[in-house]
């Protein structure tokens, strides 16, 4: 059995990894079988919003992986060890699994990035998890950043979850503002019944 050294450690590369590779499948599963792009933000400009959150999202992983490899890490970022740490990898595994199954319910509608208009023939998706939160990807990206603060609390994993927050935050508020152009009275309705987070 591994030790919770080895979990905290070897158990956030595991899931960054898992999530990759989860990810790129679906990616790829997407545009073979229903010819869609779910890359839209490659298709336009980003913004900076969506590049600070990007970079964020790029820094956090970046350090989750390299923990385990460069064990003086923890010490020269202030991390402050934690009894309960193993907890945080149990978060961010949860937090994953939402994600997951946040982009499974989307089916054919699941995008990176806000695209220029609505495709055809792409609902708006009100069932599965998102019956509980308008936005349940982001609850899982949330969870996924509040267990690396479990893990690792220290100055990289709570900027992280900061400023991911508010980058999550403004945009929500641009799909919001699009679903709102593009649906009319049935995005009210559901904005009306499911709140924002949970």
């Amino acid at each position: 059995m591994p030790s919770i050294t080895t979990i905290n450690l070897f158990g956030p590369l595991v899931l960054i990894g898992l999530a990759l590779i989860w990810g790129f499948g679906r990616i790829l599963y997407l545009r073979h079988t229903a010819g869609v792009s779910v890359l839209a933000v490659l298709g336009r400009k980003r913004n900076p919003v969506e590049a600070g959150a990007g970079v964020v999202a790029l820094v956090l992983n970046l350090y989750m992986i390299a923990r385990p490899f460069w064990p003086s890490l923890d010490d020269r970022l202030m991390v402050q060890p934690f009894a309960y740490a193993h907890w945080g990898v149990l978060l961010m595994a949860i937090g994953i699994l939402i994600a997951m199954i946040s982009q499974m319910d989307m089916g054919r509608s699941w995008r990176i990035g806000l695209p220029e208009e609505l495709e055809e023939d792409q609902p708006l998706i009100t069932g599965g998890l998102y019956q509980f939160s308008r936005n349940p990807i982001y609850v899982g990206i949330m969870l996924f950043l509040l267990g690396s603060v479990v893990v690792a609390p220290g100055p990289v994993t709570i900027a992280s979850l900061v400023l991911s927050w508010i980058f999550i935050s403004l945009i929500i508020r641009a799909e919001e503002d699009f679903l709102a152009r593009e649906f009319g009275e049935a995005f009210d309705a559901y904005k009306a019944r499911v709140r924002r987070w949970l």
